[in-house]
């Protein structure tokens, strides 16, 4: 009875913890560039977007991107102390591969 309360537990956190989680990144359309908001610098974060083949800045620190779901992303990014706290994105437009 006490392993299957742990089980339960186990996948509950599991499950709160990735749900936190899909907020704290956004992967542009190279797949494998990946801005968080774990501990980035500003730096590092404009060098990942200038690598970018297709962006529009917006103002400083609002950008649109291409997403690796595949489609364009209005997207905020909210720095504090040199440092990304924040990612606010929202989708604008979606590509069909048809």
């Amino acid at each position: 009875m006490q392993s299957k309360f742990i089980w339960i537990f186990f996948i509950a956190s599991i499950s709160f913890s990735s749900l936190s989680y899909t907020k704290d990144f956004f992967r542009v359309s190279g797949g494998d560039l990946l801005i968080s908001n774990t501990g980035m610098t500003h730096s590092e974060v404009m060098e990942i977007i200038n690598n970018e083949k297709s962006f529009k800045q917006v103002s400083y620190s609002h950008y649109i991107l291409e997403a690796s779901v595949g489609g364009e992303f209005d997207v905020r990014l909210r720095f504090a102390g040199g440092k990304l706290i924040k990612i606010v994105s929202k989708q604008v437009g979606r590509k069909n591969y048809r």
